[in-house]
């Protein structure tokens, strides 16, 4: 007799039961013990399982408390047998053909897939990263996706356009010369629009409206205010990832929606039948989960409520109950098999594929292209007892792909070095991997004596972006990460970059040139020989590729498995360079590359500006007055009760100190900006209104004149910034916000010239609360700049009377 996964009808099983007993079953199955009672135990399970009338009702419940407590007597019979070794998990990442291999290439969710003929690369949206792969599944370079990327695949914004999907280049560009399409007819703006390859739309006002035209790496703009009843920049096509991913999609009346430049794929079903044979087939089920939707108490109300329901004619569908395991796969690509172990539930005697696994085809598109699947979560994790499922999925939910053996390694004969990862360490930077562009020395020798040419420059991940926080009610997102090829050739630059273009006072890139006789030196000590007989031993035991992931083969030598790392060590991301470090590492070994040099290419635009110290004097025989100024404002953001007050007075005499005021006028103002900032972090408004009250009264009047050190405009900009910020929701404020926009803000302020996002933003909620749309759209424009996201402005109430309003939503983009 089998035991299959039964449809155990209203059975009081606790959600998720595991599949263990005193006997030695494990979570991967074990022997099935067969005693007479449990045959009659599962005839009666089958018999209750049945729907249930309603005149019956009052039965189910006892019959709920049998059937949980014969599950509590004989937990070994719900066992399964051992898993074959034949089948590995998708997470070992070792199944294979004669020919093929498969692997995994993203861990996490995948929002969508597309195919860029031009090229011959497949791009695979993810985590808020484009990763673009080869068409046979190595992986090559990511963007990280802007705010105005399009359907189409390309970045327009006002001001330039990003073309990295079809071109490589991930930096801004600006247009050509502009086009007028407003003395041509609907007929010849189509024509038109149609020498294209990429073509979107945007239009602001109702009365304005353009076009955005891209072929072959150049971008121009068309006027079409004449045609703007034409302009759709809401159409959303239907295609997989259009409700996931959210990009922009516009469309023109007479203009055929398709796109030319890339193509989407649409994900089949994994289990797909065709005419002749199934493309998987099951030989084997390790259960290891029962599971229960909406749990216990569900499936009672289910039972009852529910039934009598359905016995009425109601529409819709009891809660579930279904087994999870292992299924053992054997997946058919052309005339090979592949086989592995995959977690799918198992319903109604049925594995449910479906449920959980996507088959991308980019063949259909790409000729020759490999194929591709994903994993993910069986549901959104929305039913009772789901969340707890995440841990046996979360090891293989991501992207894989069934190619070729080997197209992803590098040959024996071109490795020069042991495998190597580079890795980064210093603060973290947001919701942003830190990226790198490999480039490798020339003349390098391999094992055998060989000179060997260098391999081309690689893309590659030094760190993952930083987990976000997690939200209260609302299951954490598995994280995407990349499996990046193996490197294994000795560097000789290494370009590190974090923060994105768009974000000047974050974006970064660093150059970092290395000495190549210096790292084959340090790399021979490090592996305590010659790096020649390391580079033997990492050809036998191919060291694993990425981010100290280890290899699962038993036989593999320790030494072997810790993976060579090259460390950029940044203690502050805007510090000068000459306090980094570059370092390589294997294991707890760490030796310096002195001679390394790191320089920077694009440098973050420093927001804050403090002024210049003032000159010492060697007459004064005490602290000068800024350094007394600093020690008082140290002593008022410790203790404001105590200390506030003697601040306030010895910057209203320094301000009206005729001798000195001109000089200490910077410090003055980044003091009150400093301790302002401070007091609303900790939220103490109150000692916030004191500060700008006071500036405004008793040190503004003397010092407001003083122009000459740029610090001084900006750091009155953050005065009014902070001011706003507590301000304009106090109505016993009011007068600090009319007195910052009357004397610091002034009616001179342009907002184009600002480089304060905060400020802009702050302002913008103001005018948004004041209902002045002109302002609001300027300074919401301004921010956006700046680097405020959209999506904060939409987050935020204060713009809540205008999420609708089209210019307000134009400006967003």
């Amino acid at each position: 007799m089998k035991v299959t996964a039964l449809p155990l009808g209203a059975m009081g099983v606790p959600a998720h039961l595991e599949t263990r007993s005193r006997e030695g079953c494990r979570e991967g199955g074990s022997t099935v013990f067969f005693l007479p009672p449990l045959m009659v135990t599962i005839r009666l399970l089958l018999i209750w399982s049945a729907p249930v009338p309603a005149p019956a009702m009052p039965n189910t419940l006892l019959r709920l408390i049998g059937g949980l407590f014969m599950l509590t007597v004989w937990p070994s019979a719900l066992c399964a047998p051992p898993a074959a070794d034949a089948f590995p998990r998708l997470s070992d990442n070792t199944a294979g053909s004669a020919t093929l291999e498969l692997r995994k290439v993203l861990h996490g969710q995948v929002d969508g897939m597309f195919v860029v003929p031009r090229t011959r690369q497949v791009v695979a949206a993810a985590g808020g990263y484009l990763w673009k792969f080869s068409d046979q599944g190595v992986l090559q370079d990511t963007l990280r996706v802007h705010g105005s990327l399009f359907t189409s695949g390309v970045v327009f914004t006002a001001e330039h356009f990003v073309d990295w999907v079809f071109t490589g280049s991930a930096q801004r560009k600006s247009y050509g010369a502009p086009m007028d399409g407003n003395a041509m007819s609907h007929a010849e703006v189509v024509a038109a629009l149609e020498q294209a390859d990429v073509v979107e739309f945007g239009k602001t006002d109702d009365t304005t409206a353009w076009a955005y035209l891209w072929r072959n790496g150049q971008a121009r703009k068309m006027d079409l205010s004449r045609h703007i009843d034409k302009v759709d920049t809401y159409c959303h096509r239907r295609t997989h990832s259009a409700k996931g991913l959210r990009w922009q999609s516009t469309c023109f009346e007479g203009l055929p929606p398709a796109p030319r430049a890339w193509v989407e794929v649409d994900p089949g079903s994994f289990e797909h039948i065709s005419d002749t044979q199934a493309r998987v087939d099951v030989v084997g089920f390790d259960r290891r989960r029962f599971h229960l939707e909406e749990g216990l108490g569900g499936q009672l109300v289910g039972a009852t409520v529910g039934v009598a329901l359905k016995a009425m004619g109601m529409p819709g569908s009891l809660p579930g109950r279904y087994w999870l395991g292992d299924a053992h796969t054997r997946l058919r690509v052309g005339d090979e098999v592949v086989q592995f172990k995959a977690f799918v539930p198992l319903e109604d005697g049925e594995y449910r594929f479906m449920h959980n696994m996507r088959w991308w085809e980019p063949a259909t598109a790409l000729p020759g292209a490999s194929p591709w699947f994903s994993v993910h979560m069986r549901g959104y994790m929305e039913h009772k007892g789901e969340a707890e499922l995440l841990r046996h999925y979360e090891k293989d939910i991501g992207l894989y792909v069934v190619r070729p053996r080997g197209v992803a390694d590098v040959p024996v004969a071109r490795r020069t070095v042991p495998a190597w990862r580079p890795v980064f360490e210093g603060p973290v930077t947001r919701h942003v991997a830190v990226t790198g562009t490999v480039a490798f020395a020339s003349r390098q020798t391999n094992s055998a004596g060989q000179v060997v040419e260098p391999l081309p420059a690689a893309h590659v991940w030094l760190r993952s972006p930083p987990p976000r926080p997690p939200v209260d009610g609302v299951q954490p997102p598995v994280p995407v990460d990349a499996l990046w090829p193996s490197l294994h050739q000795l560097p000789s630059t290494l370009t590190v970059a974090w923060g994105q273009p768009w974000q000047e006072d974050e974006h970064t890139v660093v150059r970092i040139d290395l000495v190549n006789a210096e790292t084959q030196e340090v790399l021979g000590r490090l592996l305590g020989g010659h790096a020649a007989e390391a580079m033997k031993l990492a050809d036998a035991t191919r060291a694993p590729a990425n981010r100290g992931r280890k290899d699962k083969s038993s036989h593999t030598p320790a030494a072997a498995q810790d993976a060579l790392e090259l460390m950029v060590r940044v203690p502050d991301l805007k510090a000068p360079l000459d306090q980094g470090q570059v370092l390589l590492r294997s294991g707890r070994r760490q030796l310096p590359l002195l001679q390394a040099r790191m320089t920077y290419v694009v440098q973050p635009v420093e927001r804050e500006e403090r002024p210049a110290p003032l000159p010492s004097t060697s007459s004064s025989p005490g602290p000068t007055q800024q350094q007394q100024l600093e020690a008082v404002v140290v002593a008022a953001g410790s203790d404001a009760r105590t200390s506030l007050p003697a601040f306030l007075e010895m910057a209203q005499a320094l301000a009206q100190d005729t001798t000195h005021a001109q000089a200490l006028a910077p410090h003055l103002t980044v003091a009150y900006a400093q301790l302002i900032n401070q007091f609303n972090g900790t939220r103490d408004f109150g000692s916030s209104a004191a500060l700008v009250r006071h500036y405004l009264t008793q040190v503004h009047p003397h010092i407001g004149h003083i122009t000459g050190d740029n610090s001084l405009a900006y750091n009155q900009g953050v005065i009014a910034s902070q001011t706003l910020a507590f301000a304009i929701h106090s109505p016993q404020h009011r007068d600090l916000v009319d007195g910052v926009l009357a004397l610091l803000i002034g009616p001179d302020f342009d907002p184009q010239q600002q480089t304060n996002g905060t400020l802009m933003y702050n302002l913008a909620c103001h005018y948004a609360l004041a209902g002045d749309k002109p302002r609001l759209l300027q300074s919401a424009a301004a921010a956006r700049r700046l680097g405020k996201p959209g999506a904060q402005f939409m987050a935020d109430k204060d713009f809540e009377r205008y999420w609708a309003d089209a210019a307000f939503l134009e400006v967003l983009r």
